[in-house]
């Protein structure tokens, strides 16, 4: 059995005292039961796709997300976190159920459990021994959904990974809630395609195809990815407002920029344009019923004479 020590003061941590004051006890009981996965963990990370794994009744996977990204209570390494506070040291043993106090330790017991010296002996823990199954059955499922059925069975092949990222853009929710995280909603969501193109450029440039196997591991890694504050979303950021900048000087000027719009129909200084009516060319000009021509009171450029020198 593993134990960390819990400081009788963690509460008075400001981070923690947001939690208690926004959630309750709820949010401090969620708190530390992610705290006590993480050190069940030989390297004290878990990744998000576990979170599956270890919800449960009162323990939803939404709610614990909550808990890992809004209280800066953990440190976010793209698709795994870990504690921002050290549980770093633990302690282990046969504790009594009855004896709530932690035993004091010789030395040698110390020594024995330095895990330094006992890395090639420490048995693995139950939701380590979880996370290799797991993955172990995600590589068997990869390899038996590539392969399509001859007959046209009920069986759907494997999505690329490049389709998965392609889908984030069809649920309208979650488009905008990272819209929302990233700090520049608008401009994320106007070009919203082209940032999932430059999202797939980063999986391949970090070599994180395999690991983008299903919807839920994409949406976790582009939240990541576009989050405010992280070098990826400030790079894209900037990606972005370049291309709006280029978009709007090579767009040429709107045609009907001098009419108005009312109720479906062109109108001008509130007199209605017929349909069919070329542009008004400037907002000097009026409609000749009798012409059905513009006629403008700024002469083109071109018409206009040349200033004569003085004889």
């Amino acid at each position: 059995m593993i134990w960390f020590k819990h400081p009788n003061d963690l509460p008075n941590d400001k981070r923690l005292a947001s939690l208690i004051d926004n959630e309750g006890c709820r949010g401090y009981g969620m708190y530390l039961r992610i705290i006590e996965m993480l050190c069940a963990q030989p390297d004290r990370k878990l990744s998000f796709s576990q979170l599956n794994i270890i919800s449960r009744k009162g323990f939803s996977r939404k709610y614990m997300e909550k808990i890992i990204w809004e209280y800066k209570l953990f440190t976010i390494h793209e698709e795994e976190f870990e504690s921002a506070i050290n549980f770093n040291n633990m302690e282990r043993g046969n504790h009594s159920q009855n004896n709530l106090k932690t035993p004091e330790k010789t030395e040698d017991a110390k020594n024995g459990d330095n895990p330094l010296n006992n890395s090639g002996s420490r048995s693995k823990t139950g939701l380590a021994r979880v996370r290799e199954e797991q993955n172990r059955e995600e590589q068997m499922k990869r390899k038996d959904d590539d392969v399509v059925p001859k007959n046209g069975g009920g069986v759907t092949p494997y999505q690329s990974w490049r389709k998965q990222v392609d889908g984030l853009s069809k649920n309208q929710l979650f488009r905008e809630m990272v819209c929302m995280r990233s700090g520049y909603s608008v401009l994320l969501n106007k070009h919203f395609d082209t940032a999932l193109e430059e999202f797939k450029k980063h999986i391949v440039l970090l070599g994180k195809e395999e690991k983008m196997n299903s919807q839920e591991e994409v949406r976790s890694y582009f939240t990541f990815y576009t989050q405010a504050g992280q070098r990826t979303s400030q790079e894209l950021h900037m990606l972005l407002q370049g291309l709006e900048k280029q978009q709007s000087a090579a767009a040429p000027p709107d045609p009907y920029r001098y009419e108005q719009l009312v109720d479906g129909r062109r109108t001008y200084l509130g007199c209605p344009i017929p349909d069919g009516a070329p542009p008004r060319p400037d907002n000097t000009a009026f409609w000749n019923e009798t012409a059905r021509s513009w006629t403008s009171q700024t002469p083109p450029p071109s018409s206009k004479k040349p200033k004569q020198k003085p004889g």
